[in-house]
């Protein structure tokens, strides 16, 4: 069975702690970041897809996405940076 979490940046370090101990005891048998979904010529399967697609629909309902036109704006300041 797979889950997506959806972990706080301040608290990875102590999440993927637990993940480990969880996976040396066997309760876990896999864990990957989404990034690590994100590698150019690898293919997802259908449910990886489909769960990444239902929690973007979820997380853009709850308020949790940016227009265009925010994007370009953010993407214009961070390169004078």
């Amino acid at each position: 069975m797979t889950y997506h979490i959806n972990v706080s940046k301040t608290n990875v370090k102590e999440f993927l702690q637990i993940i480990q101990s969880l996976s040396s005891l066997g309760v876990v048998e896999s864990y990957s970041s989404t990034l690590d979904l994100v590698k150019p010529g690898e293919s997802l399967d259908e449910d990886t897809l489909l769960n990444i697609l239902d929690h973007s629909n979820n997380e853009i309902k709850d308020g949790k996405s940016a227009s265009h036109e925010e994007v370009k704006n953010q993407l214009e300041a961070w390169k004078k940076k």
